[in-house]
Parts: C-alpha cells; sequence; structure tokens
C-alpha cells in the first residue's frame, strides 16, 4: 500500500490538527481529480481487544447515521466515508470552504440583535434534524459553525463523534454542567447554542465566556450577563435566558420550541415595521388632508395603544407561566381579555395557567372560549383535551384530540393525549395506535414509548414491552422511569435479580423515586433478605413520613419472618394516616391472631368489611376466627360470603379454598386453624 496514501485513495496535503486525541488532515481523494475532503483520525481510549470490538461497532453505527444525516440538510457537513486503518478509525468529511463563526463573534464588536436572530433561527433549524436523528451534536462553539463561501449560510460541521466514542470532553467554554458530567441531553446543544448568542451579543472571545460561566446569581445560580451597557430586546433576553438555564429540565427541551418563540419576536417586529409604513403614507397625504390626517391619526392612537398595553400585559402572562408563576400569569391574561374579550391566544394561555393550578373545570372553560373564537385553533381543542381528561372526561377529551389532528396531523402531542386518554377507557388497541403514531412523528418521544410499554405489560406482551422500555432508556439513560417500568416488567418475568439492578438505576438517578424502593424492598423481602428490604422501606418513611404504603410493605415483611408485635407496629401508624384503610384492619388483624388476640383479630376484621362490604380476605379471615370461636354459622356465613367475591372477582384458588372450609364446618370436620398466605403476605395497596 502507498504509504502516503490513507484507505488508498486520500493523499495528505496537510496536516490540520495534531492532538491526542487524534490528527486532522487535510487531503485529496486521487480517484476524484481535485476534490478535497477533512480526513479525521480517531483515536479509541483503550488498547483492550473486547473495548476495541465495541468501540468499532459504535464507530460504525455513529458514522452511519452522520452519513445519514449529511444528506437529508444542506446546511450539515456531509460525512463521505468512514473506515478503519491498522486498527485506527478514519472518517472522511465535507470540506467547507468559508470562515468560521470565530471570524465574526469579535472580542469587543458586538453582533446586532438581527444577526443574533438570525443566527439562532439558522442552527436551531438544522437542531431539529439533528436530533430527529437521535444524534447531539456535542461541540456547539463558533469555531464549528461555519459561513459557506458559495452562499453566505451557516453550516454546522464536526460533530463530536470522538466525544460520543470516548465519554470525554475538551472544551468546556461553551458546555452545560450535565455534559461536563457525563449526563448529556438534547438540550445540552440548545444551551451551547445560547452561550454561542450571549458571546456575540457581548463580543466576548471563548475566554471571556469561561469567565462569564463563574459568574452567578446567588440566588438563582444562572449565569448573569447582562449588564447596564448593554441594551437588548427584552423578549430576546428571556428566551436566551432559558436556553442557557443551569438545570437542563428548566431549560429549552426541543430547538422547535426556541424556534417558535424566535419567530413571535421577528413577527410582533414586522407588524410595527408595517404599522411605521401607515403612518409614513398617512403623512406623505400632504397639508390637502390635514383635517382628516388629524382626526384619523386619533382614531389610530387610540387602537395602537390597546395593542400594545394587550400585547404587552399578554406577555409578561407568558413570561410569568413560564417562569412557573400561575397565578400572576392568570392575572395578567385577565387584563389582557378586559382590553380585548376577542383575544383568543390570552384565553387559551390562561386555560393552561388555570390547568397547571388544578382549576380544570375553568380550563375547560377557557379553551372553549378560544375554540369558539378560533374554531381553527389545533391547540385550543389539544388544551381542552386535557383538562376533559382530568375531569374524567374522556369520551370528550378524545373527541377534542381527535379535532385537533384534523387541525394538525403532524401534532404526535394530540395523538399522545388521545392515547393516554383511551388508556383510561381500557381501549388498549387504540392506545398503542396512538403512541405509535407520536413516535413515528417525533421518534424520541420517550413518554410515547414509555406508555406503550406500560399497555404492552398489561396485555401480557412483555417482550414488547421491555424492548419499548429499553428504547426509553436507549434515548435517555437519564430517565429514571424507564428503569423503573422495565423493573416492574422484569418483575412479573420473575426475573429478580434484573430487577433489582433497574430499582436501583431509578434511584441512583432519582434518590427520591419512593415507588422504585419499594418494589426493591418488596422483591429483597421475597428472596429473604431482610435486612435490604427493611432499609427501603425505611429509607421511604425519612423521605416522606406519612407515604402509608411504606408502612403497610415493612408490616408484611415483619409478619413474614415473624416479627408480629413489629407488623402490629407499622399497621396501626398506617391507620393513623388513613383510619379507613381496610389492608391496615386486615393485615393487623392477621398479625394479632399469630399472637393469639382472637378478640383484636376479630375487631380487625370487622372493621374492615364494614369499610368495604366486598373485601372478600376479611370475610375469609373473619371465617377462620369465628371457626376458632366455634361460631359455626357465623364461619360458614363469612366462608360463602368470601366464596362469592372471590368467584366475581376471577381469584380461583381463594374460592376453592373458601369452599372447602365450607364443606369441612357443614361436615363437622376438623376446623380450620389459620388465616391464608394470600390473607397476609399478598395483602398490599
Amino acid at each position: 500500500m502507498n504509504s502516503h496514501l490513507l484507505n488508498e485513495r486520500y493523499r495528505i496535503i496537510k496536516v490540520l490538527n495534531d492532538g491526542e486525541k487524534g490528527k486532522t488532515y487535510l487531503v485529496e481523494d486521487v480517484n476524484l481529480a481535485g476534490s478535497q475532503f477533512i480526513v479525521k483520525q480517531l483515536c479509541p481510549p483503550s488498547n483492550n481487544p473486547q473495548n476495541l470490538t465495541i468501540l468499532h461497532h459504535l464507530f460504525a453505527s455513529l458514522a452511519a447515521t452522520l452519513e445519514k444525516l449529511g444528506q437529508k440538510h444542506e446546511k450539515i457537513q456531509k460525512l463521505i466515508a468512514y473506515f478503519e486503518e491498522n486498527q485506527e478509525l478514519y472518517i472522511v468529511q465535507e470540506l467547507i470552504a468559508g470562515n468560521p463563526l470565530t471570524d465574526e463573534i469579535i472580542q469587543g464588536q458586538p453582533l446586532r440583535e438581527d444577526q443574533v436572530i438570525s443566527l439562532l433561527s439558522d442552527i436551531l433549524e438544522i437542531l431539529v434534524i439533528v436530533h430527529s436523528y437521535g444524534v447531539i451534536h456535542r461541540d456547539i462553539k463558533p469555531a464549528n459553525i461555519i459561513r459557506r463561501e458559495s452562499d453566505k449560510k451557516l453550516v454546522l460541521v464536526n460533530f463530536g463523534i470522538n466525544e460520543a466514542m470516548t465519554n470525554t470532553i475538551e472544551n468546556i467554554e461553551y458546555m452545560p454542567i450535565e455534559q461536563v458530567n457525563g449526563n448529556l441531553k438534547y438540550n445540552s446543544d440548545i444551551y451551547a447554542l445560547g452561550m454561542v448568542a450571549i458571546a456575540a451579543l457581548l463580543g466576548l472571545s471563548g475566554t471571556e465566556i469561561s469567565n462569564l460561566r463563574t459568574q452567578k446569581n446567588r440566588l438563582t445560580g444562572e449565569i448573569v450577563w447582562r449588564n447596564k451597557n448593554l441594551k437588548v430586546n427584552k423578549k430576546l433576553a428571556i428566551i436566551i435566558n432559558r436556553m442557557v438555564r443551569f438545570d437542563y429540565r428548566k431549560r429549552y427541551q426541543y430547538a422547535t420550541e426556541v424556534l417558535d418563540d424566535l419567530k413571535k419576536i421577528t413577527n410582533l417586529e414586522r407588524n410595527r415595521e408595517k404599522q411605521h409604513q401607515k403612518k409614513l403614507l398617512l403623512v406623505l397625504t400632504g397639508v390637502a388632508g390635514c383635517i382628516t390626517l388629524g382626526v384619523g391619526a386619533w382614531q389610530l392612537r387610540l387602537p395602537k395603544f390597546l395593542t400594545n398595553a394587550q400585547q404587552t400585559l399578554y406577555q409578561e402572562g407568558v413570561n410569568k407561566y413560564d417562569a412557573g408563576n400561575y397565578e400572576g400569569a392568570i392575572e395578567d391574561f385577565n387584563q389582557a381579555i378586559e382590553l380585548d374579550p376577542k383575544n383568543a391566544l390570552a384565553y387559551n394561555r390562561r386555560g393552561d395557567a388555570y390547568y397547571r393550578l388544578g382549576d380544570y373545570e375553568q380550563a375547560q372553560a377557557d379553551s372553549s372560549q378560544a375554540i369558539l373564537l378560533n374554531p381553527q385553533d389545533a391547540n385550543a381543542y389539544f388544551d381542552r383535551g386535557f383538562a376533559l381528561s382530568e375531569l374524567g372526561k374522556y369520551k370528550e377529551a378524545i373527541a377534542d384530540y381527535t379535532q385537533a389532528i384534523k387541525l394538525n396531523s403532524q401534532d404526535a402531542y394530540a395523538y399522545y393525549g388521545r392515547g393516554l386518554a383511551r388508556t383510561k377507557l381500557k381501549d388498549n388497541k387504540g392506545a398503542i395506535e396512538d403512541f405509535s403514531k407520536a413516535i413515528a412523528l417525533k421518534p424520541q418521544y420517550t413518554e410515547a414509548y414509555l406508555q406503550r410499554g406500560i399497555i404492552h405489560r398489561r396485555l401480557k406482551q412483555r417482550l414488547e414491552a421491555i424492548q419499548d422500555f429499553d428504547t426509553v432508556i436507549k434515548i435517555n439513560p437519564s430517565d429514571a422511569k424507564g428503569y423503573y417500568q422495565r423493573g416492574l416488567t422484569q418483575s412479573i418475568n420473575n426475573q429478580k435479580d434484573a430487577a433489582i439492578k433497574d430499582y436501583t438505576d431509578a434511584i441512583n438517578i432519582n434518590p427520591k423515586y419512593i415507588e422504585a424502593y419499594l418494589n426493591r424492598g418488596d422483591i429483597y423481602s421475597d428472596i429473604g433478605d431482610n435486612l435490604e428490604a427493611t432499609e427501603d422501606y425505611n429509607a421511604i418513611l425519612q423521605i416522606d413520613p406519612k407515604f402509608s404504603a411504606a408502612y403497610i410493605h415493612r408490616g408484611i415483611h415483619r409478619f413474614s419472618f415473624g416479627d408480629y408485635k413489629g407488623a402490629i407496629e407499622d399497621y396501626t401508624e398506617a391507620l393513623k394516616l388513613d383510619s379507613n384503610d381496610v389492608v391496615a384492619y386486615n393485615n393487623r388483624g392477621n398479625a394479632y391472631l399469630e399472637l393469639g388476640n382472637k378478640k383484636a383479630a376479630n375487631q380487625d376484621y370487622s372493621r374492615a368489611i364494614a369499610i368495604n362490604s366486598n373485601n372478600a380476605l376479611a370475610y375469609y379471615n373473619r371465617g377462620v376466627i369465628r371457626t376458632k370461636q366455634k361460631n359455626k354459622q357465623g364461619a360458614i356465613a363469612d366462608f360463602k360470603k368470601a366464596a362469592k367475591l372471590f368467584q366475581q372477582q376471577g381469584e380461583q384458588d381463594s374460592y376453592q379454598d373458601a369452599q372447602r372450609e365450607i364443606a369441612i364446618l357443614q361436615n363437622n370436620s376438623a376446623p380450620a386453624t389459620t388465616t391464608r398466605p394470600k390473607s397476609g403476605k399478598r395483602e398490599k395497596n
């Protein structure tokens, strides 16, 4: 092989970069005269053969995705080819003739607002495509944004394929904290782009951006980047602030959301410009029309004044809503509606605020008014659908989601909402279809995968359920719900070790995940790991001392290894929190019975029956007590009632147990001597 050629076709013209993690070359393809490309050599972090095999597979997968991605968008640097040579990995990229944004963002020379908005819009449009393919750029900074010479358009280059393979980072000037900590999110790219916007507005170098990251508000922890000398559009500042929020959960989640808010600014500016042009035309009519102009100008001022006031109040309401101040948002929307009772948008957003406050009736009413004012507003139907769902009106909700879909067939969220409503009506097939459609429209929609997986599990399609939860975890490895739901499914499959691992992963991500502690504790209890089970139940009560189920489950656990007094203490604590807890009475009765306190046991079973006359276990257990007390007729009556309820509930084994006890009593055989296991440990809430 020619030593000067890479992959027997790429002649090195120049070494552009020679770093620890690989080299970058400017090359010429000898098979295509005059064709120049960028070749990057990627250095694996380990020489371990097993690790290398994994990395090579990952490399091929990432490169193939980037290759497809470059074909889909003309403003994404194309990946021409990828290959392996002498155990080294290489990618061949398009050479973009042009200048990096570092030539435009110059220290001490801020860009105009309109330039920054244009920059943000251009890159966000690219990120919409990038993220839809499951790709995160990982290294957005001015040097990786090229102004193409041929058409002056911005092109995104240098996707972090090396970082993706090695989980390492080099330059952190523009990176958010979760990426630095190895917990990468899609909106990590949004943060980095927000930092680029700040650099452009202030005229800052990379070093100055690094210094700026340390200037944080002591109370909120957010970056302080605006100063007295900087005059910037308030709405643009709000958008950038939300892009660079420290906590990724409070940041914009999707590039489309940022684009939508930017469009509102540009549309508002266009409207103002049109109004200015109208005024100018009136002035140019001359002195001959001065009287008419005088009257017309006064008539023009009033509507304009109201329009500005409405816009200001509406935007302030939106800002308060975004900040979580829903009461304040409602006040602003109220005033906007007073100024213009036909402001459909204000009704729509006020309804959203009422929804957040749990006032679903008012949310429904506001959405209905928005629909009345604008029957083509798909979002209003969507919002009303969610309000109706919360009110338990699932059929009406489905009708609204369906109308929203008719108006906007590409709205993944409307399909998702309809899927949730169909789930409530036990229309599992329809729900799966809706969640699948939402996924088709939005391939990274983890909530849709999650809900579809839950239905698959309900239908005993456990393999499909596991696949959905696997996908959730693959898309977002930090989604604790994905691990938790997969753990539930593993537990049903009797894969207890796998379930424990999933619950543990969920807890590591969310240390306050009560349900994960509860289910992990139950498995530990089942396999006899008494200490671990107790620790899990105790952990729940440290997080929430009023979580009664933790007392119930810890009581069941204590009962399982003979600590009946401890079990009684736990059930009593649960009853202090909820005096109508049938499960606590029933299980405490079991513990009293084991201690020989038949009177107390009988009282607890009777209380359980008084609260819920359909509690089969309580009748069964009281039948056992009455048998011990020689109350034959009372015992038979209880066992008959238990048998009837068990049969209605489809619990065939328990039904047969009750029938056997009746037969024993009627034949004057030996009496029942103990409660069945199902009346003790398996009675959970």
